[in-house]
Formats: structure tokens, sequence, C-alpha cells
């Protein structure tokens, strides 16, 4: 890079970081767009603002301690910001190769100040914020791979290599220990991630290589290196496979119950199986039964957690089961998708079914357009014809089926010998569309009429009579069709002009009317949402018969609803809807006849603003229970806001709009938020 861009780029970094952290709070935004900056010109980081980033990183652990009188919330708010950018920083300039100038000597530094930074972040992490310390696991996730590479591919005995392995390796212990004994699902989350890093890693690829051909694996590690203990790594990777497993929460197992700390680790043992699948039938095994045994206990986890959990382990086995290179297990997964149902797995199964048939009809047009060549029997008086190859189309049938274990290179196992084969879909099928299909179609039809104009073999000549028949069914198919033809134009010229009826003209009174019948059906409404609310209340404080044993009966109001189904929050959702629709109309009617319109405290409006206010004392006095009740109503009024007020030009804090729908809209805002 020349120095004059180096420079400017150098200005630019620090004049946007000072902008930065001189806010309060500091602003996150600009601390992102210089962490892209420092990405576009690498050279930045080594030189100076890898410091900065370690200053603002060591700050919060120090100060978090106690040290001085910087303990209170405030100060942290301001440092926290700069403290997790610092970590983004250190991270980006470790994480990469540097240059070969800096190599030996001032990226080893670097490395040994991030280490023993995140090692004594590690150390504390009660009283450091959590925002860092997973900041610090996640640096740490990525960084263990780097080095292990670095260390294998680097022909030197410098020992500051050894030293960084070994410091390494101790955090990764650490981190390990952490997984058992964290209760934060937030870390946990991380720690997670940390684990099937090393599951990966540290395993070998599947023979033969499907898929990370490439990325750093148990293979690559050499046999006999000066530090680094194969066979060490190995045990890592094992008992980090089995971590990960044992992590479900269950009966016996209950220090974490937290929905997306489960969904996380179900992920990640799906992903595991992704890039390891030597291991999936392992863990498939496992993690279907502990689904099977949490899903037959009620005490375990709430409803709501079940569908969740439920829902991500079907769609993440049904991506799995997609991919090609799980051929050898197909058989397991389709097993276990039929097993856990589910609607995605129902439609992956009709969609398979109905693109099967598209293939089946396509292949068989192809076979009746394509030209058809002479193709001598054994008998000596006999032939039969075949449809010619297409060009580039003979390789064909000596390619593996998608989805078998053709696709690795090798043939099926004998234990799978003569069960059904999978029924997933070719990729490149499903890219083709109709227009494409069509257009192979007609090409292949003008080659079948080149082909004949070029004299091919034509078929066997009809016979006279055979001939004349043909010819009596042409005759008769286009006498039918001009008749047919005929009866329509005679039909079309005996039907009546379709006209739609002219629209009566509304007059003011008109439209009057029809805002007082809104206003009167809001009201009628009203009063008999109180009245079933009354009902309901009655019902849920009588008494049961001695014959419920203390169970109470679901009681049955005289419409036939039951007590327990969701018709108090329609109601309110309908009636709400009621009140839009009445502020249109009154809208409507104020643009039509040219006024302005008043929706205050008359006497046509003094009912239409008390059913308002009851609808809003529902809801705030069970904030929390009527919380998606409340949004719906906030987005039904918003939409007659902007309907009646789209630039929002009649301001509450104007004279005379006191009482439009805007204003109305502002007030719920403000109270059901407040509550």
């Amino acid at each position: 890079m020349e120095p004059e861009n180096e420079a400017r780029a150098l200005e630019q970094a620090e004049a946007l970081y000072s902008e930065a952290v001189h806010e309060t709070p500091p602003n996150r935004t600009k601390l992102d767009n210089l962490v892209d900056l420092l990405c576009d010109h690498p050279q930045l980081l080594y030189k100076t603002f890898f410091t900065k980033a370690h200053e603002a990183a060591s700050i919060v652990v120090d100060v978090w301690h106690g040290t001085g009188d910087m303990n209170a919330d405030d100060n942290l708010s301001i440092l926290t910001p700069p403290a997790a950018w610092g970590w983004t920083v250190m991270e980006e300039t470790i994480c990469h190769p540097p240059p070969p100038e800096i190599l030996e000597t001032r990226y080893p530094q670097l490395a040994k100040q991030f280490l023993e930074l995140a090692g004594r972040t590690l150390d504390h992490t009660d009283s450091t914020p959590g925002l860092i310390v997973r900041r610090a696991v996640q640096s740490l996730t990525r960084f263990w791979p780097e080095i292990i590479n670095a260390c294998i591919s680097l022909k030197t005995t410098n020992p500051v290599w050894k030293e960084l392995y070994e410091a390494t390796l101790r955090l990764a212990g650490v981190l390990s220990l952490m997984t058992e004994r964290s209760d934060d699902p937030a870390l946990q989350m991380h720690l997670v991630k940390f684990l099937e890093t090393e599951a990966t890693i540290f395993t070998s690829l599947p023979k033969p290589v499907a898929s990370q051909r490439g990325t750093l694996n148990l293979d690559m590690l050499p046999d006999k290196h000066a530090y680094i203990v194969k066979a060490d790594l190995a045990r890592r990777g094992e008992l980090a496979r089995q971590q990960l497993v044992r992590l479900l929460p269950s009966s016996d197992h209950m220090r974490l119950c937290n929905t997306s700390f489960i969904t996380a680790i179900i992920n990640s043992i799906v992903y595991l199986m992704n890039l390891r699948p030597q291991f999936c039938q392992e863990l498939l095994e496992r993690l279907t039964n502990w689904y099977a045994v949490i899903n037959s206990s009620e005490q375990t986890m709430t409803h709501l957690q079940l569908v969740i959990i439920s829902k991500t382990l079907r769609i993440a086995l049904l991506h799995l089961y997609t991919r090609r290179y799980m051929g050898a297990y197909s058989e397991v997964l389709e097993h276990t998708l039929d097993t856990l149902g589910g609607p995605e797995w129902i439609r992956w199964q009709e969609q398979q079914t109905r693109e099967r048939e598209r293939r089946q009809r396509q292949r068989a047009r192809e076979r009746e357009l394509a030209p058809r060549q002479q193709v001598p029997d054994e008998g000596p008086h006999t032939a039969r014809w075949v449809p010619a190859p297409e060009e580039g189309q003979e390789e064909l049938a000596y390619q593996p089926a998608p989805g078998a274990d053709a696709d690795f290179g090798v043939p099926p196992p004998p234990d799978m010998a003569g069960q059904k084969r999978s029924t997933r879909g070719d990729a490149a099928d499903d890219d083709e569309d109709e227009e494409k299909q069509m257009q192979l179609l007609e090409e292949s039809a003008k080659r079948v009429k080149l082909e004949e104009d070029k004299g091919a073999p034509a078929l066997p000549a009809l016979s006279p009579e055979e001939e004349q028949r043909r010819l009596e069914r042409q005759q008769k198919a286009l006498a039918d069709d001009k008749d047919i033809e005929a009866d329509m134009q005679a039909t079309l010229l005996a039907t009546k002009q379709f006209e739609l009826p002219a629209m009566d003209v509304m007059t003011p009174d008109m439209r009057q009317e029809h805002v007082m019948v809104a206003i009167r059906r809001v009201v009628d409404g009203s009063q008999k949402l109180r009245d079933f609310i009354e009902h309901k209340r009655i019902l849920q404080g009588a008494t049961t018969t001695p014959a419920a044993a203390g169970e109470q009966h679901t009681q049955v109001l005289p419409n036939g609803l039951s007590t327990n189904s969701k018709v108090l929050e329609d109601s309110m959702v309908m009636l709400v809807r009621l009140v839009s629709h009445c502020y249109i109309m009154a809208f409507e009617d104020c643009r039509a006849s040219g006024t302005a319109g008043n929706m205050g405290q008359s006497t046509q409006w003094n009912e239409m603003h008390k059913c308002v206010e009851r609808i809003l004392q529902t809801i705030i006095e069970a904030p929390r229970s009527q919380f998606g009740l409340a949004m719906v109503l906030l987005y039904e009024l918003w939409m007659s806001v902007v309907i009646t007020d789209p630039t929002l030009a009649r301001m509450p804090n104007q004279p005379g709009n006191e009482y439009t729908v805007l204003a109305l809209y502002l007030d719920w805002c403000e109270r059901i938020f407040d509550a």
C-alpha cells in the first residue's frame, strides 16, 4: 500500500475512533464502521489499533473489579461498547494470516497479549460484564484452529510458538470446564460453539472425503510433532462430542432449560453430523432418545418449549437429509423423520412425488419426439425401434444415482443391499423450470423434422383402407369444429351485453346517516361485549359440583362457545375494527362534503369515545396477558391513520385536531406502553 493512502486511512480511522468514544454513550455504529475500515487496511491493525483495542478491553476487566470509584452502572455502560469493539479488533488481527515480515516478530507478541487478556477475563467471569466474557469465548473459539494450523504448517524451531500453543490449550481446558459449571444461557451458547469446533477439527474426515476438504481435521496433524500430541487432541474431540449431548437437559439434569440454549445444541449436533457423517448414526440415536424422553415427561418442559424444540429438530434433520453425501444414512434419517412427522416432512415428500411425476412425463414426451433409428434384432427378419441418444447424454447411464453411496465413489455397503432407495430428487432437475423444458421439447421436435427431411427411415406405410379411415376421421373432426364454432358465435350474438347499474349519488344526509349507523353499531357491540365479560366472570366464579372432585368443568355460554376459547380477544379485535371503520367513514364524509369535521365531545360522538375508553381500560388492567391484543389493536388503528391522514398533517398539538384518528392512536400508544 502506498504511504499516502496509508496515512490517509490512518487519519480517517483516528478521527472515527475519536468521534465514537467521545459520545455518551459511545457510538456503536461508528465503532462498527471503524472495524470495517481496519479490515480494508489490515496494516493499521498491527501498527496502531491492536494496542488501542487491547487497552479498551482490559480497562473493563480492571474497573469492574472495584479498583477506585468506577463501579457505577453509568460508567459500565460507557466502557463496555469500546471493550467489545476491542475484542473484535483483536480477533480480526490474530485470526488472519499476518504478513510474512511480522510472522516471527510482531505477530507472536500480539497473540501473547491476546491470550494473557483472555485468561485474565476467564479467571474473573463473575466480576466481568457478560458481554465481554462472551466476546472472549468467541475470539478463543476462532483462534484455536488458527494456532494449530500455524504450528503444523510453520517449519520453525522458535519456542514462542510452543508457548502460544500451550497457553491456548490451557484456556481451551478452562472453556471445557465452564461448559459444565456455567448457568448463563447466553454464555453457554458460545461455549456450545466452542465444543462444536473441537468436535469437528479434532476428528478425521469421512472416508472417502465427502465435504470440508482442506479444512483443519485430525488427519492433517502429524503423528510425531515437537509439542502437539495427536492422541490428546483426538481425545478432546471425543469428549467434546460427548459433552454436546450431555448438555441437553433432562429430568435428572435440569441445570439449564432455556429454549434458545437447547435449540443451539440441537443445531450444533446436526451441523456436526453434516460435517462428520461418520457420527451421524451415533448422534442421531442419542438425540432421538433424548427427545422421546422429554416429550413423554410433562414436568421437564412447557408445551410451548416442546413445540419449538420439535420444530427445530424436524427442520434441521430435513436439511441434513437433503445433503447428497448423506446417502449411507438416508434410511436412518427417513425413519427418524417418519417418527417425528410434522408438516415440513409431509410437504417435502409431496413435492418430491410431484417432481418425479413431472420428470416421468418429460421423459415420456422426449421419447415420443426423439428420432428413432432402426437397430437389428437378434432374429434374422425382425427389427425394433429405439430412441437415438442425444449428444452429450451417452454417459448418463453410468453415473451414480443421487443420494446413493456411489456419490462418495464407493458401492453401497452390504448391509443396505435390498433396502429402499432414497426418494430425494436430483438438484439439477429441481433447478429446471417449465420454460426451459418447453424449449427443449421444441428443439427436439425441430430435430425430428430435420432428420425426416434428410431421409430418415420412415414408418411402415398404411394400407388403402387405413388411409381412407384416417381421412374420414380428419374430415369429421373438422366438421365438428366448425359446428362448435358456429354455435359459439350464435350464443355470443344472442347474449345481452352486461352493463353495471348506475350508482345512486349519495346526498349529505345519506352520508351522515351511514356515519350514525356505524356509531350505533360500535355502541351496541361494546354493550354486548361488556355483557359477555360480566357473564364470563359469573361463570368463572361459580362453585364446582362435588363430583368434580376439585376440578373445574368447562362452562358453556348460551351461544355455544366455551369460556376457555378466545372469544374475548376476537370480540375486541372485531370491535376495534368497527371503531376504525367508523372513523374512516367520518373522514370520507368530511372529504366529500368539503368540511373540516369535528369528532369532539358532541352528542353523536360522546358514546363513541366512551366505548373507546372502555376498550383501552380492558387492556391497561392486564397489560401482560393482553399484550398480543394490544399490538393488534394498535395495528388496526394505525391502518386507519394511514387511510385518513397519510401525510400526518393533522397533528394533535394543533387547534381543532384533538379528536382525530392520529390523536387517538398516539394516546393509545402512550397509555398502553406506560402500562
